[in-house]
């Protein structure tokens, strides 16, 4: 039913890309959480597996996210509808696809990255996910996320087509670095993509350009950036 690419770089961002035929895909699928892990749930998701999983890991540093997911997984009833696809801070990978989630459906695993789908044309989808992530480090992380994201759909995708995709990426700061949603849209993944770039520059969607930390931009700062949106029309 949905399709994911979660993964990190090498300037410590981690993050998720995923796509799927129903609405609001973001809202559902994404959990991540700067210095920890990021995490893709999906299938028959139970979001609790991510906030579980994340708040495992939080309150033991010493805690790996394979063993924190194996732990959640072990406990949950439903294991074999669930798919999950994970990166830590330590550079842990781990993906999970249960023996009742609907075909064709598995995930690929690479060194930085793991492509996880389910409902798929076939496994084509999670190997160009991965190998568009692993020949494309250059790009800065929800660029080779979304990327990976469309390399899959253009390989198969979600057999039932598309209808919403998101980015959801952090950096450093509780306050994610990009999070971007498509929530109902026939073409989701180029809507997302276009998206994307056009917003490469703007400090109101890149958290990173507007605020890296909780100190306040200074009002100097607000004033140069009220008068930029004003050029551009947008306020």
């Amino acid at each position: 039913m949905t399709f994911s690419i979660t993964g990190f770089d090498s300037t410590g961002k981690m993050g998720v890309a995923v796509a799927t035929r129903y609405w609001a895909v973001g809202a559902r699928v994404p959990y991540v959480r700067p210095g920890i892990a990021a995490l893709a749930v999906q299938a028959y998701a139970q979001p609790y597996i991510g906030y579980d999983v994340l708040n495992m890991m939080a309150n033991d540093p010493e805690l790996d996210g394979p063993t924190a997911l194996q732990t959640v997984l072990d406990q949950d009833p439903g294991k074999e509808w669930r798919q999950v696809g994970l990166v830590d801070t330590k550079g842990n990978v781990q993906g999970f696809t249960g023996k009742e989630t609907v075909a064709w459906s598995g995930h690929a695993v690479s060194e930085d990255c793991v492509g996880a789908g389910n409902m798929l044309v076939g496994q084509e989808t999670v190997e160009a996910m991965t190998e568009f992530f692993g020949n494309n480090s250059d790009l800065d992380l929800p660029e080779r996320l979304a990327g990976a994201l469309q390399a899959g759909h253009f390989a198969g995708g979600d057999k039932r087509g598309q209808q919403s995709a998101a980015v959801y990426v952090v950096d450093r700061e509780e306050s994610p670095y990009v999070d971007l949603r498509i929530d109902d849209d026939p073409d989701a993944i180029a809507a997302l993509m276009r998206l994307i770039q056009d917003t490469r520059d703007v400090e109101l969607v890149r958290s990173a350009h507007f605020s890296r930390s909780r100190e306040s931009p200074t009002v100097a700062s607000y004033i140069a950036h009220r008068e930029s949106l004003r050029e551009e029309g947008l306020a």
